[in-house]
């Protein structure tokens, strides 16, 4: 990574921490630390002291509406993320939901022994999806950190990781097209909410019935809690005027979503994890807590999930 990078990087990150001690409930939204408290933003339109204007989930539509796409944190108006979101912002989104209304790719190859859910739910993902765009499963690993660095620099491994990735997948997919689009941002939402679901069903005391369960947990939790946008009009909120190329954090709500984040091979791919692990480990546990990963404020998904499976043969007994 080269050191003019390095240094935005960490402008951006110091900014967060200090405006987030200072008490600003979006700073510390955005430093993604897993043990921030939720945000405290109740009113419909809260201006943070990052320049950013905060929009509750309940405008999300009209917000949406006057806005152009996913945005990147920008302080004093400079690009300093490694991956900016016009980069993958699709040429077409009708084209992205054409590709991603396909029907969702086969699930095999579940380990026989399972310790931590994640990084298998994310191993799942990544061949699934890798088989139907024809793409090397390690460069969709290594994007996954796209949507979260949009609003917080990653660690510097896990940034070169993700910068040589998104190389590979353009080398291979093209800027610019849906399947490029689907690389970077569906790996990372499906491997999120199978390990969502099979935390709640788990926690519930309901697993292994995972009919309907990845469908329930998309419509109670949106994939993305929150996304950031530029305003491309004047638009009013609540009474306010949010003026026109405004950068504003939406949080969002699972019953509306941006246009290019409306993807049915998500929940599709999810359900075909899920199941898959259900299948073969009916009798599994949680052996620990949850835990969250660290500097993904827009995914705000997990990092560990420990786990155990029981035997399914029954015990000779003489």
């Amino acid at each position: 990574m080269d050191s003019g990078l390095r240094r935005r990087l960490q402008l951006v990150r110091g900014l967060q921490w200090l405006r987030s001690a200072e008490g600003d409930p979006l700073a510390a939204v955005l430093r993604g630390h897993p043990a921030a408290a939720p945000s405290t933003i109740t009113d419909s339109v809260y201006r943070s002291t990052t320049g950013t204007v905060v929009v509750g989930g309940r405008h999300t539509a009209e917000l949406f509406a006057a806005s152009a796409g996913l945005a990147d944190w920008r302080p004093t108006g400079t690009r300093v993320m490694a991956v900016a979101a016009e980069e993958i912002e699709p040429a077409d989104p009708a084209d992205v939901a054409a590709l991603a209304d396909t029907a969702p790719p086969a699930v095999g190859d579940v380990p026989d022994e399972l310790s931590d859910l994640v990084p298998i739910a994310e191993s799942l993902c990544a061949k699934a999806y890798a088989d139907l765009l024809g793409v090397e499963p390690d460069s969709l690993l290594g994007a996954t950190a796209v949507l979260d660095n949009f609003l917080c620099p990653q660690e510097t491994s896990v940034t070169e990781g993700m910068l040589a990735a998104v190389e590979n997948l353009r080398d291979a997919l093209c800027p610019r097209t849906p399947a490029f689009f689907l690389a970077v941002v569906a790996p990372r939402l499906t491997a999120d909410l199978v390990s969502r679901t099979a935390a709640t069903l788990l926690a519930d005391g309901r697993w292994p019935d995972v009919v309907g369960a990845v469908e329930r947990v998309s419509a109670a939790n949106p994939l993305l809690s929150l996304s950031l946008t530029t305003t491309t009009e004047d638009v009013t909120v609540a009474g306010e005027v949010i003026p026109g190329s405004s950068q504003v954090a939406v949080l969002n709500s699972p019953a509306v979503w941006p246009r290019t984040l409306d993807l049915p091979l998500v929940d599709a791919t999810a359900d075909a994890v899920v199941t898959a692990i259900a299948t073969r480990h009916p009798r599994l546990m949680a052996t620990g807590a949850p835990v969250r990963r660290r500097c993904a404020p827009a995914t705000s998904g997990l990092a560990h999930l420990p786990v155990a499976s029981l035997r399914t043969d029954p015990l000779l007994v003489r």
